[in-house]
């Protein structure tokens, strides 16, 4: 198990969209464009990103995200609460093969989840959905905590969580490059996600046991 810097891998950070299930946005688009009879290239388009940003650090609330969503599609917009979160709820896929690494290394490595996401999609899909969550020590999602990924912050609460000292005994893993970045540059092993057989070739370069 020991990396090339010497230390040992101990602790192995999984984000969730991307590596542990597949992700649909455009599944939610064509929902919201059946709904209300707008293209969804448009309703793509209108996503407002910095209120995304702020319910995804538990800054607004369910009903605030909903509302930042209608405000910002082309007026009088006739979209429903209801409607909404049915739409919302198609932007998570299946669970990917990466399962299967994550329940072969939680035998020899504390696992930990560690995501940008929102209230909705933990308590409600996620947590019930999904067999992943029974298989890690635990969660740090950025709604609890107040921060997300690239925020440097983000990665010391998660070791703080996991009762890390020293960055090095940690491997993250995220598909999104800036996340990933900052991750590193915090001393972390880092892996971007591309495919499960390429994190299974990674792993094994830097001496984890799958």
């Amino acid at each position: 198990m020991e990396h090339l810097s010497g230390k040992m891998i101990t602790t192995v950070f999984f984000d969730i969209g991307g590596v542990l299930i597949d992700i649909h946005p455009d599944r939610t688009y064509q929902y919201l464009s059946d709904c209300i009879d707008i293209d969804k290239s448009i309703i793509k388009e209108c996503i407002p990103w910095d209120a995304h940003a702020e319910y995804e650090k538990g800054l607004i609330n369910d009903r605030e995200w909903f509302f930042a969503i209608k405000e910002s599609l082309p007026q009088p917009c006739c979209l429903k609460e209801s409607e909404f979160w049915k739409g919302w709820k198609l932007l998570l896929g299946e669970e990917k093969e990466t399962l299967d690494i994550l329940e072969r290394l939680r035998k020899r490595y504390n696992i930990w989840l560690l995501s940008n996401t929102n209230p909705r999609h933990i308590q409600d899909e996620i947590e019930k959905r999904y067999f992943f969550p029974k298989l890690v020590e635990g969660a740090i999602y950025s709604f609890d905590v107040g921060c997300r990924k690239p925020d440097e912050n983000i990665y010391r609460i998660a070791m703080k969580n996991a009762n890390v000292n020293d960055p090095r005994d940690c491997l993250f893993i995220d598909d999104l490059f800036e996340n990933v970045e900052a991750a590193m540059r915090m001393g972390m092993n880092t892996i971007q996600f591309e495919s499960t057989y390429k994190l299974k070739n990674e792993m094994i370069n830097l001496g984890i046991i799958i």
